[in-house]
């Protein structure tokens, strides 16, 4: 059987290869290297003939390009030769593409893979940081680091940064997620004789021409809570041995608070307040960690069941950004969603053609529903439609009123509100968002006027309507004044 045994040349000085790849090394099958731009490389390269791919390297910028020849090449002097040796930098199993191509194409080839194993750069660069492995370390490519999405809780080496541009691209993306000053040590040649090292913070990582193929970033743990970390939280919570008042809730339970905190984020929004937002969506989010672990308790589903699912819809939904759709603007996108979630509610086989979520408050509840009515063309032409509604409606009240019919008068008062929403759903104002907003303004005013009513030391019984508007009034100036 033809056999191709790949040996891996450790961090770069020969006195860490092991016994066993020294023999291959020095021995008579055919010797590729992946590169010489490692110092046992060239060491070995100098004592007997030998292949490298650095033109590959040199001719394409695409790796995935370059990697695909060397697996051909190494596959065809494998059959050639029937043993070959195949030489790269560090372990075998860390960060080496083309040996996980060979791994996956050689059994079906029937080529016998021999692997022999080498230290990997990371052991050394933890003898220099002083860290230990088994409190959790996180390796990272330079040449992917996009793929790392928040601060990371372990400790963070970033691999393969081999010159000042790629540190660059490193930084802008750390940038993302750390702070500007966040701490970074640079090592260079870890476990060799000129090895180097310097601290800085990260704006500063790519002020210094310091980076070759043997350079390799360490950032500490962030420190930063995560996901997982109030999961955990909840699930103490909810143990025998946590709060009993967390342990007693259950989805219908905590139905009320979620709808509270979202009211709650939506006032912070509407004042402005960037510190009680921050706090509001905090409280929402622990609303989603609460159900989540409710149900994982009841083996139904978790939170990253949560996490995935909503992962999945928006993908789904923009296949303009991930998929082959187009939309040029935004109006685009909301017709592309729309049809999408059409589609969607077409393969749940829907059993109502308005069907919506019956615990959503009454203003937004109206709203969804003349938006789906819409939707399937059971709509006004234009605005002039609802406003007459509203005219006859309000006058069917009045007379409503007039009669003294008290279930005339709720029954005709719903379908003044009712096309009330439907004038604000035309307007493109959301109705449940409006109310608040005056709801909002009218405490304020109302406050204003109770805080003069009290500096008067007279009961608000005393005053006429007239002496209380006026302090409206004012109150309404001074609310403009401050827009």
């Amino acid at each position: 059987m033809d056999k191709i045994i790949i040996i891996g040349l450790g961090p770069g000085s020969p006195g860490h290869l092991t016994r066993e790849a020294h023999g291959h090394l020095t021995g008579r099958a055919p010797l590729y290297f992946r590169t010489l731009n490692h110092r046992s490389a060239r060491y070995y390269a100098a004592k007997r003939r030998v292949k490298s791919f650095d033109c590959l390297y040199k001719t394409s910028s695409d790796f995935g390009q370059v990697y695909t020849s060397i697996t051909r090449c190494l596959v065809k002097a494998a059959r050639r030769y029937g043993t070959i040796c195949y030489a790269v930098p560090g372990h075998p199993s860390v960060g080496e593409a083309t040996v996980e191509r060979l791994r996956r194409i050689c059994p079906r080839l029937n080529i016998k893979l021999q692997v022999v194993e080498g230290i990997s750069f990371l052991e050394p660069l933890l003898n220099t940081l002083k860290i230990d492995l088994l409190d959790g370390v996180t390796v990272c490519d330079a040449l992917v680091i996009d793929r790392l999405k928040e601060p990371c809780p372990n400790h963070l080496v970033i691999a393969q940064v081999y010159n000042r541009t790629l540190a660059s691209r490193v930084k802008l993306s750390l940038m993302e997620l750390y702070p500007e000053n966040y701490p970074v040590i640079v090592v260079r040649s870890a476990g060799m004789k000129d090895e180097q090292a310097w601290k800085t913070p990260l704006y500063g990582l790519d002020r210094r021409t310091f980076f070759n193929h043997y350079t390799t970033l360490y950032l500490p743990p962030s420190g930063q809570g995560s996901l997982g970390d109030l999961s955990h939280v909840m699930a103490e919570l909810r143990s025998e041995s946590g709060c009993p008042w967390d342990r007693k809730q259950s989805h219908h339970s905590l139905r009320q608070y979620l709808v509270e905190e979202a009211y709650e984020v939506v006032a912070a929004i509407d004042r402005g307040d960037d510190t009680a937002l921050q706090e509001e969506l905090g409280d929402v989010l622990l609303q989603v960690v609460f159900h989540s672990r409710i149900a994982k308790e009841e083996n139904r589903f978790d939170l990253y069941d949560v996490i995935e699912t909503i992962i999945a819809k928006l993908i789904r939904r923009h296949p303009h950004v991930f998929g082959s759709g187009t939309a040029a603007d935004a109006d685009q996108v909301k017709v592309l969603w729309e049809q999408i979630k059409s589609d969607e509610r077409g393969k749940q086989k829907s059993s109502s053609a308005v069907s919506i979520d019956h615990a959503l408050p009454a203003l937004l509840k109206a709203y969804k529903i003349q938006k789906r009515a819409a939707g399937a063309g059971f709509d006004w032409p234009c605005i002039e439609g609802p406003l007459d509604k509203a005219r006859e409606e309000l006058g069917e009240l009045e007379e409503a009123f007039k009669a003294g019919n008290r279930p005339a008068i709720e029954e005709e008062l719903g379908d003044y509100l009712f096309t009330v929403v439907n004038i604000a759903r035309f307007l493109e104002v959301n109705p449940e968002m409006a109310l608040g907003k005056t709801i909002a303004k009218f405490i304020e005013r109302f406050g204003y006027v109770m805080q003069k009513v009290e500096e008067t030391g007279r009961p608000a019984s005393s005053f006429s309507l007239d002496e209380l508007d006026s302090w409206w009034e004012e109150a309404k100036k001074i609310g403009k004044m401050r827009k």
